[in-house]
């Protein structure tokens, strides 16, 4: 079964709201074209200071102002074309709105999972679509959790367990913490990526029912095996 509450946001999830606000680039692609552009920018304005500037001024002086100068210019360019990556990976302005809500009233919502099994449905990576998971709940209840931050979560071992609580903005339902309240579980099954049918089927509503029984969920994760690569 699962229940929602709400509480004051802790300023690590504060933190994780901001960072939505206003990502991050993790990698920084726009530097190493800055670099490929100082080189021959650089080289081409020591061969013209050289024609410019020659018996005037020391060639030490010359390569030192060609570095300067192409170095900086690179520089600008870097910062700017990583700003403008940077301003691609902000989300819409409707969804910023909300995350700027979150943020003034200082609430996360909090639904607390009380699980009974679960079955772990592997990553798609090639259509971009992390691991998911179907949960059987208490009471009889079945949840497909979907949240991409539960990858990182199983990886730091709080994941999955037998009752744990998810923190979320309340106007943005952006993921903010993962909480494992209870003993940790193993998989009951691990199988393959969903079709596009079962998709389909499951539909968009992140939190909707799932539309067939755990018995189901068991069935279909036998019939689609994870099978090893190669």
């Amino acid at each position: 079964m699962t229940t929602t509450t709400t509480r004051p946001a802790t300023a690590e999830e504060r933190a994780r709201l901001e960072a939505y606000l206003s990502p991050r680039a993790k990698a920084k692609p726009a530097w190493a074209a800055a670099v490929m552009l100082a080189v021959p920018l650089t080289f081409a304005l020591f061969l013209f200071l050289n024609m410019l500037l020659d018996g005037l001024v020391p060639a030490a002086v010359r390569l030192l102002l060609a570095v300067a100068i192409g170095g900086g210019g690179a520089w600008y360019y870097g910062q700017r074309m990583t700003a403008q990556h940077e301003e691609t990976l902000r989300p819409a302005p409707e969804v910023q709105e909300l995350l700027r809500k979150d943020l003034a009233d200082g609430r996360v919502a909090v639904a607390r999972y009380e699980v009974e099994a679960v079955v772990k449905v592997a990553a798609d990576r090639p259509r971009f679509v992390g691991t998911t998971w179907f949960a059987r709940l208490r009471g009889g209840s079945v949840a497909l959790l979907v949240q991409p931050a539960l990858e990182e979560a199983e990886f730091n071992g709080e994941f999955p367990a037998t009752s744990f609580e998810i923190a979320t903005g309340e106007a943005s339902h952006h993921f903010v913490s993962l909480t494992r309240t209870g003993e940790k579980v193993a998989p009951v099954k691990v199988r393959a990526p969903l079709s596009d049918d079962e998709w389909e089927e499951l539909g968009d509503e992140a939190d909707a029912p799932v539309p067939f029984a755990w018995d189901e969920v068991l069935a279909r994760a036998a019939a689609n095996p994870l099978r090893a690569k190669g």
